[in-house]
């Protein structure tokens, strides 16, 4: 007897997305954090370790301050919430279910909402190392915020839509060249959105040096995993956006199952190869921050003055 069950294509796409969305995040943080151990010849913690670190710390009970308000904790429920809504609109991993419409500037706008709730986190609890992030975190945000949206709106210029779906899906390899720069705009620029190396390095344990980790000193227990899970949802959604760009850089594929390996290779890929830059780059010293967040910003203008010049790239 045969007991194969043949499930229709968009039950398929729902489970794909459902496991992306669960799994592709922490697993996504632990290969990161693999490939660093591996350069510096130690074993490491599993892939799966952060899925491992999320079960107990919502098994914790929490320390709060006694200063915090309730802004302390909807602002943690805000921010898995609006990330959750990102996951779920934004096009980071292919194909994937759509809910509607994607438009660039509510991706946008949300990821602003995203910074601002983390602000409201941090100053809440009137700590000196959260309000000092607080301040590199607004100044971060405001310096970076140009290069996304004008690496996005490259895209959407030249597919005369601001719909991140419509953009993916209409435009193709023969617009390698504005996918390759928006893509490498978008990737330099989520370094910096995401407080990675070289702008902060998310292993250190000095206070004064810290950007994202100093915002969230105060949190723990369930709060606290609400909060790094929105932080992973995130940086896949930032990674994966630009690993849809370059994707789409090449020759379209038109299988869908091979098309979600590819995405998820190249988030794998990804996830190593900002292991490799994280153990073998250098911290940046404050001052030379708005340099880097230069190459970034060139690279957006670039893409943006050619998708308005130039026909086809």
């Amino acid at each position: 007897m045969n007991f194969a069950v043949s499930l229709p294509p968009h039950t398929l796409l729902n489970l794909f997305s459902l496991l992306c969305l669960f799994f592709v995040p922490p697993l996504m943080v632990g290969t990161i954090r693999k490939t660093k151990a591996h350069l510096q010849n130690r074993v490491g913690a599993p892939v799966w370790q952060p899925i491992l670190d999320m079960i107990k710390l919502l098994r914790k009970r929490e320390t709060v301050s006694g200063t915090t308000t309730w802004i302390f904790r909807f602002s943690a429920a805000s921010l898995i919430s609006i990330a959750i809504v990102l996951a779920i609109m934004a096009p980071w991993v292919a194909p994937k279910v759509s809910f509607g419409s994607c438009d660039i500037f509510v991706i946008v706008y949300l990821l602003a909402a995203f910074r601002f709730f983390t602000l409201l986190l941090s100053l809440d609890t009137a700590s000196p190392f959260g309000t000092f992030a607080a301040s590199r975190e607004a100044t971060l945000s405001i310096l970076v915020e140009p290069a996304i949206v004008l690496s996005l709106a490259a895209l959407a210029v030249q597919a005369h839509t601001s719909d991140l779906n419509v953009v993916f899906n209409q435009l193709g390899a023969g617009n390698a060249i504005l996918f390759a720069m928006s893509g490498a705009a978008l990737l330099i620029a989520s370094l910096v959105d995401l407080s990675r190396m070289p702008i902060d390095d998310p292993t250190t344990h000095l206070e004064l040096t810290m950007v994202h980790e100093a915002l969230i000193l105060e949190a723990s227990g369930k709060n606290l995993a609400l909060i790094e899970l929105a932080g992973w949802l995130k940086l896949s959604i930032m990674l994966g956006l630009s690993c849809q760009c370059f994707l789409h850089a090449l020759p379209r594929i038109q299988n869908p199952i091979l098309g979600s390996a590819c995405s998820l290779v190249a988030l794998a890929v990804m996830g190593v190869g900002l292991g490799i830059f994280e153990s073998l780059s250098v911290k940046l010293h404050w001052r030379k921050t708005p340099e880097f967040i230069a190459y970034a910003l060139t690279l957006a203008f670039v893409a943006a003055f050619a998708s308005l010049g130039v026909g086809t790239l």
